[in-house]
């Protein structure tokens, strides 16, 4: 058997406008039954089945096993292996939705679909973005989107589509109820409220486009001081000593990418005391005595081996010749 790895899904935005969190699939259902469907026709027999399904950073992969013994499925393997046909889909039921600012992506202008469970995946000849997709409604409907996630819609669109779909149901006072609308209501009545509908959201993502251009001003703003505060901070933190010159840098990145936990960990470092300082604080605890009585390991592990060398040259040259055989340079 023939076999050929397909991203059958990653985070990319749709030509509808959405897109789906990897971090939300459920693959168990789709595991149990790993069917490959030919353009989602589940109303026909599969053309093989996934085998290895995994997840690869934010994309889904699968690698396709064609039914050798089906005719159907040996055509559309050769398109494969002949490179006439690249793409394959998942269909997937959509179970969580967010319209979260910070899971927006540049060129989305619908909700993010954050948990979903995988129901099959096709072969498809053209898909909705570079990873073909399908929705299902929970009774196991293919949903079409064309007809109702137009990003183009506006108040003066054409109504044909919008027609041919809700009035060749039958099902009018369901329709006129989700419309808040009489049972009576007529033709035009509909077509008028939807109308509305459309221009009402299309006035509320003009106001979410302000709004967005108002949170991103203030993002900036805000990013701007937490630099400029960040580069005092650490240029306080390199004069007082806690750091040194190379550690700026760093610093500055750190700040940079988590503000607040940069300014917790800088403040944390204890500013560095002169020698004179050290003397005066540590000369109740050790007094020259001590010192001279020390081994040099034992003044290197109590930190005394820089006091005793500024301020008794003499005595550390002699510990110093005594750990290592010769003079230090000094």
């Amino acid at each position: 058997m023939s076999k050929k790895t397909f991203i059958l899904h990653d985070e990319t935005v749709n030509t509808y406008g959405f897109r789906m969190l990897t971090s939300g699939a459920n693959l168990e259902e789709f595991k149990k039954n790993p069917v490959m469907l030919l353009n989602h026709d589940d109303w026909k027999m599969p053309i093989g089945r996934w085998e290895n399904i995994r997840i690869e950073g934010t994309q889904i992969l699968a690698d396709a096993v064609f039914d050798e013994a089906d005719p159907r499925a040996v055509e559309v393997q050769q398109k494969v292996d002949t490179d006439f046909i690249r793409m394959a889909s998942i269909g997937a039921w959509s179970e969580e939705t967010s319209d979260a600012y910070d899971l927006m992506l540049p060129g989305q202008n619908r909700p993010t679909v954050t948990k979903w469970t995988v129901r099959e995946a096709s072969i498809v000849t053209i898909g909705a973005n570079h990873n073909a997709l399908a929705l299902y409604d929970n009774k196991g409907n293919l949903i079409n989107m064309g007809s109702f996630l137009k990003p183009e819609a506006t108040a003066t669109m054409e109504f044909t589509e919008v027609q041919e779909k809700i009035f060749n149901q039958n099902d009018m006072g369901k329709l006129t109820q989700v419309l808040n609308l009489s049972d009576t209501a007529s033709e035009a009545d509909i077509v008028g409220k939807v109308n509305e509908l459309i221009s009402n959201n299309d006035r509320l993502e003009k106001e979410n486009k302000t709004l967005t251009a108002a949170i991103d001003a203030q993002k900036a703003e805000q990013k701007k001081k937490e630099q400029e505060q960040a580069v005092a901070l650490v240029d306080a933190a390199v004069k007082d000593g806690r750091i040194d010159a190379k550690g700026k840098d760093t610093y500055l990145s750190l700040f940079d990418r988590d503000f607040a936990s940069a300014k917790a960990a800088l403040e944390a470092v204890p500013v560095r005391q002169s020698v004179t300082a050290q003397i005066i604080s540590d000369g109740a605890r050790v007094d020259m005595g001590d010192w001279k009585s020390k081994s040099w390991d034992e003044l290197d592990r109590a930190g005394k081996l820089t006091q005793l060398k500024d301020n008794h040259p003499d005595i550390y040259a002699e510990k110093f010749e005594q750990r290592f055989g010769t003079k230090p340079n000094m």
